[in-house]
Parts: C-alpha cells; sequence; structure tokens
C-alpha cells in the first residue's frame, strides 16, 4: 500500500507514482488533491515577466515556469481538447473551431477524476468552447451560458467578460465550502477559461495604459486585456489563501495559444505556425516544490498526465504526454517515508511526439495547412509541399529559414512530421460514407465520399497573409455594421481569390446584409455547387433563399421554399447534430404553416444547442401555437435564463400570459421589452393590450396612441393600434 501521510504532494513524484499507477478500482480512498486549470485564451508566451500579468509573474516565481511551452494547435477549441484528453489533433480528431464531435472521448481529465471522486466544474469565457462541442462531459457543472447575438448565434466569438466566469466560479467554490461536504475529503477539479486577450481587444479602460482609450495601439488594448484577464486570476488564487486551500491545491496556468500581433505579417492566429502563436506560458504550481524555470520543450498536452499523476489516477493507454513534475526537487523540509530513493532533478526527455503542432485553418480559404515539429532548438514548419526550418537557438524569431543548409535536419523532421499526420484517427477536414454521398445527390448536391476540403495542396500561407488580413478587416467591419465598407472589400477579395470557399460566403452574406438578396442567393448557389459538403454553407444556402421565398410569389415562392428545406436537409446529413440547420428547417416548416414539423426541429435545435436563447424562444412559440401553454411558458422561461435581454422570448412570454389569463402578470414583461428597445412596437402594442385586459383602459389608450406616432415602417402594428384604439373609445 501507498501510505500518503501529511504532506500528499510527493504523489506528484515519478517514482511515487511509478509504485501507485494501479487500476483505479484497486486505490485506496484518500483525500487527493483540489486541482486549478486556468487558461488563457490568445495569450503570448512573451507577456511573462515584463510587468503586464503581475499575478501570474508572481505565480510564476514561486512555481515551475516552462518557457519553452507550445500549443499542439493556434486555435481555441483543438487547443483546448490537447490540454483535456492529453492527445494530439491526429489523435482526438478535433481540428478546428466549431465542429461537432465526431465521438465520445471517455478518457478526459474531467471524466477519470470525476471517477476518483473528485467534484468537477468548468467556467468558459467564449461560445466556442460550448458543450455542443464536446469537453463537458465529465463537469458536474459546465458553465457555458454565453449571449449571443440573435441574429447571429453560430458565430463563435460570442463571449463573456473574464469578471463574469470568475463571478460563476467564485460562486460556486463557495457553494462547496458552505456544504455539507468539507473540501478536504473531498476535492475539486475546477477549469476557469478566460477568453479577453482574444480580439475584438476592448478591455476596460483602467487596464489600458495609454494616455487616452481612443488612441491606444493594438498592443496596448491587447495588453489591457491580458492585464484584466491578470487580475481575475487574482481574484481565484485570494480565494484558494482566504480558505487555507493553496498548500492543497495544483495549480495550473496556460495559455492555449499565442498572436501574431504583426509578426510574420500575421495579426490574429491561426493561419501561420510560427511561436508567435504556438508558444505559451505554462505554470504549474504546488508547495513542496522548488520554483524554477525549466526551458525543456514541451506540449500542452502534458498538462492531463500530469495532473492525473498528481492525484495518483492511473493514466489511460490513449494519454501520450508527459509528466511535467516527474523528477521535480523538493524543499529541504520535505520528506517521503515509504523507503523509495531521494528523488533527484532530472531533465525532460521529450518525445518527439509530442512537441508537433499543426493548423489545418487555412483549409477555409483553399490553402495549404501546416504541419511543425521541434525539438527545442530546430523547428521544421511543411506546408503547400515544402518544409522550412528554423534554428530557435540562434534565431528565435524565425526570420532565417535554414532548411538549404540543413538537408538532413529538415528532411528527419519532415519524415516524422509525415509519420505523425499517418496516424491520424480520422483524415483532416475529415470524410463522408458513400451513403452520405449518395443522399447528398438526392438532394440536388453531388459530393465525393472523399476529403471534405481540399487536400494538402493550395498557395502557402504565408504569401497569402496580407489577403487574409484584408478578409478579417472587412469580416471586422460586416460583424460591427459597417456593411457597405464590408461589401466593397469583400467584393475585390472574392473576384480576386475565387478557390477561397470562406470568402466567397462571407461576401454573399455582405451582398444579403446590404439589400441585394438575389446577388447573394446566385453567389451561395456557386459554392455550393463548389463545396457540397460544407454544412454551414448548405444552410447559408438555404437562410438566402427562404428570404428570397418571402418576397416572391406562386410557383416561385413554392420553388424557393423548397430550394431552403433541400439545403438545410443537406446539412444536416453532413452534419446530423447542427441546431442551427433543424432551426432552419422549424423556420421553414412555419412560413409552409406545417406546425407539427415546426415543432419537431425546434425541439431537436433546443435540445442539441440549450444555450441558445432562440432556439428556445421559437420553441416556445410553437407550442404555443400548438396550445401547449405549459410547455411553451417553459421554453420562453429557458430562453430568459439563458439570455435576460432576449427581448422576443419577453414579448413571446407576455403574450403567452395575456392569452392564459394573467395579464397583469405580463405588464412588467412587455415594459421590460421595450425599454431593452424602444422601436419594439410590437411589444408595445401587446403592452397595450395587456393594460386594457387588466382593467387600464387610460394608459392603454395612451399606450395605443404611442403605437399610432411610430414610423410608417409599422403598418401592421399602427393599424391594430388603431382599431383596438377605436374600440375603446380613445379617439374621442
Amino acid at each position: 500500500m501507498c501510505r500518503r501521510e501529511l504532506i500528499f504532494f510527493v504523489t506528484f513524484l515519478a517514482v511515487l507514482a511509478a509504485a501507485c499507477n494501479r487500476p483505479s478500482g484497486d486505490l485506496p480512498r484518500r483525500a487527493g488533491p483540489n486541482v486549478l486549470l486556468v487558461t488563457i485564451d490568445t495569450l503570448r508566451a512573451d507577456r511573462l515577466g515584463t510587468g503586464v500579468a503581475p499575478t501570474l509573474d508572481r505565480l510564476a516565481a514561486s512555481s515551475l515556469q516552462f518557457t519553452s511551452a507550445r500549443t499542439a494547435v493556434p486555435l481555441t477549441l483543438p487547443s483546448h481538447t490537447t490540454i483535456l484528453t492529453g492527445q494530439l489533433p491526429p489523435e482526438h480528431g478535433v481540428r478546428d473551431n466549431g465542429v461537432d464531435p465526431s465521438g465520445d472521448p471517455t478518457d478526459t481529465t474531467a471524466r477519470l477524476l470525476k471517477a476518483a471522486g473528485y467534484r468537477t466544474a468548468a467556467f468558459v469565457g467564449a461560445y466556442v468552447l460550448d458543450r455542443r462541442f464536446g469537453l463537458s462531459p465529465g463537469f458536474d457543472i459546465y458553465d457555458d451560458q454565453i449571449p449571443r447575438d440573435p441574429n447571429a448565434t453560430e458565430r463563435l466569438e460570442a463571449e463573456r467578460p473574464a469578471s463574469a466566469v470568475v463571478d460563476r466560479a467564485l460562486a460556486w467554490l463557495d457553494r462547496l465550502s458552505a456544504g455539507p461536504e468539507p473540501l478536504a475529503p473531498s476535492p475539486f477539479f475546477l477549469w476557469i477559461h478566460l477568453y479577453d486577450p482574444h480580439t475584438p481587444y476592448n478591455p476596460p479602460r483602467e487596464f489600458i495604459r495609454a494616455t487616452a482609450e481612443r488612441t491606444a495601439t493594438v498592443e496596448e488594448r491587447y495588453d489591457g486585456e491580458v492585464r484584466y484577464a491578470d487580475a481575475q486570476i487574482a481574484r481565484v488564487l485570494a480565494w484558494l489563501d482566504a480558505h487555507a486551500l493553496r498548500d492543497r491545491t495544483l495549480v495550473v496556468v496556460a495559455g492555449d495559444h499565442g498572436e501574431g500581433l504583426g509578426d510574420h505579417g500575421e495579426r490574429t492566429h491561426g493561419m501561420l505556425l510560427y511561436d508567435s502563436t504556438l508558444r505559451v506560458p505554462l505554470i504549474v504550481s504546488m508547495p513542496g516544490i522548488v520554483a524554477a524555470k525549466r526551458d525543456d520543450p514541451v506540449s500542452l498536452a502534458d498538462i492531463a498526465p500530469t495532473v492525473l499523476r498528481a492525484t495518483g489516477v492511473a493514466l489511460p493507454a490513449t494519454m501520450k504526454g508527459r509528466d511535467l513534475l516527474a523528477g521535480v526537487r523538493l524543499k529541504p523540509d520535505t520528506t517521503y517515508r515509504d523507503g523509495d530513493a531521494d528523488v533527484r532533478s532530472v531533465r525532460l526527455q521529450a518525445d518527439l511526439s509530442d512537441l508537433y503542432s499543426e493548423t489545418e485553418y487555412p483549409r477555409v480559404a483553399g490553402w495549404s495547412p501546416l504541419h511543425a515539429l521541434t525539438d527545442g532548438r530546430w523547428m521544421a514548419i511543411s506546408g503547400a509541399g515544402a518544409t522550412a526550418l528554423y534554428d530557435l537557438h540562434n534565431d528565435p524569431h524565425e526570420e532565417r529559414d535554414v532548411s538549404a543548409a540543413q538537408p538532413s535536419v529538415t528532411a528527419a523532421l519532415a519524415s516524422r512530421i509525415d509519420a505523425i499526420r499517418r496516424r491520424a484517427a480520422r483524415p483532416a477536414g475529415g470524410a463522408i460514407s458513400s451513403d452520405a454521398a449518395q443522399r447528398l445527390r438526392s438532394l440536388g448536391y453531388v459530393a465525393s465520399s472523399g476529403q471534405l476540403s481540399p487536400g494538402d495542396g493550395g498557395a502557402h500561407p504565408v504569401a497569402k497573409i496580407d489577403a487574409w488580413n484584408q478578409f478579417e478587416d472587412a469580416l471586422a467591419a460586416l460583424n460591427s455594421g459597417q456593411v457597405a465598407a464590408a461589401a466593397t472589400a469583400l467584393t475585390k477579395l472574392a473576384a480576386t481569390n475565387p478557390d477561397a470557399p470562406v470568402f466567397q460566403t462571407t461576401y454573399a452574406r455582405a451582398l444579403a446584409e446590404s439589400g441585394q438578396a438575389a446577388r447573394a442567393l446566385d453567389v451561395y448557389r456557386r459554392a455550393a455547387q463548389r463545396w457540397p459538403t460544407d454544412a454551414l454553407l448548405l444552410h447559408d444556402l438555404a437562410v438566402a433563399a427562404r428570404e428570397a421565398a418571402g418576397k416572391a410569389s406562386g410557383a416561385g415562392a413554392s420553388a424557393l421554399f423548397d430550394e431552403a428545406v433541400r439545403a438545410d436537409r443537406a446539412a444536416l446529413v453532413l452534419s446530423p447534430n447542427s441546431a442551427v440547420a433543424h432551426n432552419g428547417l422549424g423556420l421553414l416548416a412555419v412560413d409552409l404553416n406545417r406546425p407539427q414539423d415546426a415543432l419537431k426541429e425546434f425541439e431537436r435545435a433546443a435540445a442539441i444547442d440549450p444555450n441558445n436563447a432562440s432556439y428556445s424562444m421559437n420553441l416556445g412559440n410553437a407550442r404555443r401555437a400548438l396550445g401547449d401553454a405549459s410547455g411553451a411558458e417553459q421554453a420562453y422561461r429557458r430562453a430568459l435564463e439563458v439570455d435576460p435581454r432576449a427581448t422576443d422570448a419577453i414579448n413571446g412570454l407576455g403574450v403567452l400570459l395575456v392569452e392564459t389569463k394573467r395579464p397583469a402578470e405580463a405588464i412588467p414583461l412587455f415594459e421590460r421589452a421595450i425599454a431593452a428597445a424602444p422601436d419594439f412596437q410590437e411589444a408595445r402594442l401587446n403592452l397595450g393590450i395587456a393594460l386594457q385586459e387588466s382593467g387600464q383602459t387610460a394608459r392603454a389608450a395612451d399606450t395605443y396612441r404611442q403605437v399610432l406616432a411610430a414610423p410608417p415602417r409599422y403598418k401592421r402594428e399602427r393599424e391594430a393600434a388603431a382599431k383596438l384604439l377605436a374600440a375603446i373609445g380613445g379617439n374621442r
């Protein structure tokens, strides 16, 4: 039996872990350390030690700081999948953001710790880590309620500030500490994800170190977001100190990837594989461990095995990373009393497989994906049929390609990259079955059963980075409502980059939002014929066809509705759990007066994506239309639980309350909707009805008059208000 005395942190040591690494069912019951994992999105390694993140600087000074840590992917979802599984992207299969998981991984840190008796919770800062993308299993609490734009519910950039995330996390810790079971015998695993250093950089004013906020540079704004996130981490560490838990808690802090900030021409991340976006901070803190800076090349894939060995949980065979605490030095007063040999400080021996990185993201623009491998000194980056080599010791900013001078090193690393890629669980971009291809053909979309996206051909992203920067500028303008400017820029980009799927579809979106529905539909159609295995593109086509159908009549409208239905059904062939496609079919069923079909689709969408207020609101409308008042109220209240500002759901619930003879309860709801959206004339009209139904005739008449004063575009509401006002004699 492995006897653990007061200083349980000796379980970190490799020699003890080896002695106790039996299946979890054979382990004696014991109180393991708490585990706090903090991941900070888009945090560059070079921000540590500069004063920008004082909390992290202090933590690093008393901990193990790994100065040569790298992410496996410079994208949020695949990077966090690596962090929580200890697997590289070719193994776990998550290669991009926004991709529904094809399987249900059982060997995640959360699941294994939960099975070992841990209480588990996660609090994430962005929709890109929503539960639907596969990381929630094993967490008792997975708090991912991110407010989303009702007109763009699938936009991955939806986020909430670090303070909101930490508020929720600390509230959970407070509940644990006040509960019937003390924290010590039932440890916790808490994952906190802060998104703030990600674009757009809009930190609270007090965190920007510039004379005036409007003159702050991009880097000053980025640093302001880092300071803000750092201040929120300080709150979490202060909570541990206040509850005397720091000496019983393993703390791991890591960036998920870096940020270009102009290095190599890349402003953000995801397109290139230089250290500006690969190198990240990595801090491992535990009392009893001698603080040190380690320059061993390590990977974020090493976090999961480190946490599991520290807690005495057996590592599954699927986990390939290393224990970062193996062989670390202990402080002089630390003793181990099981008779094992003294633990000596040893340098980690890197398996090159663990130091692999990739980005498949360039495929969205029709460009070559990139793959990289380092042994600590040499960094090889392969793409577009060539491999570049950089000497990190003499050229840390990777400015000089020395592949011609070092052909043997280049060939060896390139060969190793190919070997790692060949062991992929599934090909990058995925593949479709012959059955799926046949179903697509039956819906009018011709596709083979091969790759969903172009192979390794296409331009090297380095050669196209200027075009990508222009695209990001245009997309930012479009997202901020500057439609005309965005459309102008995207017209040129789409014309000069005909092989870039994302350029074409974003151009179509800009056309639609600028009122050019027919042109938008034409662009979507041509794109869908060329890339028929892009589920989101097919849904976008469905939306465009539905909007066109609403403006047409007769046989033309019928044909467009049919096209929209076929496109969303094709999207579901490719992605059966596409909530947005199910919701799209629900809206089409409403248009076509098929209420039962609409109900079925909205139920499916809301089940897949329960944090989407729009889907729950649509479900409420469908249930109300079918006479299910109780079910409708439940759906509306769920929408408001997710997003209290969802004015359509507020209005829908108010209408339901009026219909169920509860007008007095509806009045404050309509007032709340109008306060949030003063031009919401439908809610104002409904407020008048609720006032009238509750006997407040004078107020009702005044409200109807306000509707009558609304702009002419509110013709329907104005006509209804005039009739209601006349009925109560309000014209006198």
